[in-house]
């Protein structure tokens, strides 16, 4: 029988470091050797000199909601953090429930379970690289989380074959992924800098990625006596990574800050500000409170912002009678990813 996501992720968070030192394993996805592969706190190498050939540009995409179901990424992700800081410890569900049903309205609109296709990062950073320039590589996989474990040794194959074929002709290799790829991406980088020490990414760049549980939970870890910085120590930059940027929003909860990355930059700013301003036209004027409420709820919608990192943030707000946009994916991809 298929072994399930979330003993997956147990059997990670249950191996031993390999350190001696009482620091805590660095959080390598679905590997359960991934502790004594990758220490906690490793040595990243200097990003490599900029290369003039055609760079090789890996992608790689998250889950397909429509199958996987609200808040199922969520829940194996509290159990297996339980199960490593709290052997034996249990969640209440009724409990994680409650949390979630405090951000989770959005989830009920339909449109949050709309199919993106299998190509929506590859064909988007298509339009942005020019294809003379960058060469953009999609690695493929089933997109169910309850899978992942199956998808490694592909991912890692196909990456490994890709690297060998751009050394091969001098060109550097990057790698973008989004949502629960990034988990992948995360994964197999980690294996690969112990199996396979020659494989080298120049550059990693993480979209809306779950690595690191979102700001949302940390009220419920908190009763847990669970706190953000052994939350953050989950996770290591891979040794085999020149440099590390993160795309994250605060209002969309699969994601967060993460402190292993070399950068990151925050995407959803410029909503605390629309958001006073909506306020305070419907105290002044009571009639616009329909409004409000609507601006207010797509401000902060998750559905929005866990994709705008690849197709921007758009909203007309009734309230205030403006149209406000901000592009993310271009801007982002075209910097880091120039050489």
């Amino acid at each position: 029988m298929k072994a399930s996501l979330i003993s997956l992720l147990f059997s990670l968070l249950a191996a031993a470091p390999a350190a001696a030192a009482p620091a805590l394993p660095a959080f390598t996805g679905f590997d359960n050797a991934g502790a004594a592969l990758a220490p906690a706190v490793a040595e990243p190498l200097a990003p490599a000199p900029t290369a003039l050939a055609r760079p090789v540009v890996i992608s790689i995409v998250g889950v397909d909601f429509t199958e996987v179901g609200f808040g199922k990424l969520e829940l194996a992700y509290f159990k297996a953090i339980i199960a490593h800081f709290r052997p034996g410890g249990k969640l209440d569900e009724r409990l994680f429930d409650e949390r979630l049903s405090s951000v989770g309205k959005d989830a009920e609109l339909a449109e949050f379970y709309k199919r993106q296709p299998d190509n929506y990062l590859d064909a988007r950073l298509a339009g942005v690289l020019p294809a003379d320039r960058y060469e953009i590589v999609p690695v493929r996989w089933s997109r169910d989380p309850e899978e992942s474990a199956a998808a490694l040794p592909v991912v890692e194959k196909e990456i490994k074959k890709i690297f060998a074929a751009a050394k091969a002709e001098g060109r550097p290799v990057y790698l973008v992924a989004h949502s629960w790829g990034t988990v992948l991406a995360h994964t197999v980088l980690h294996r690969l800098a112990a199996s396979s020490p020659e494989v080298r990414i120049e550059k990693f760049i993480t979209l809306g990625s779950p690595l690191v549980p979102g700001h949302w939970w940390m009220e419920l870890f908190m009763e847990l006596e669970i706190n953000t910085g052994q939350l953050q120590a989950y996770v290591a930059k891979p040794r085999n990574v020149g440099a590390w940027m993160n795309l994250w929003a605060r209002n969309d909860y699969f994601s967060n800050e993460i402190k292993a990355a070399d950068k990151n930059v925050r995407q959803d700013g410029l909503t605390v500000a629309l958001e006073a301003r909506v306020k305070k036209a419907a105290e002044q004027d009571h009639s616009l409170r329909p409004e409000a409420l609507r601006d207010l709820f797509f401000l902060k919608s998750l559905k929005t912002w866990h994709f705008a990192y690849i197709f921007d943030f758009r909203i007309f707000l009734k309230t205030l009678k403006e149209y406000h946009e901000q592009r993310i994916f271009e801007p982002a991809i075209s910097q880091e990813l120039a050489y």
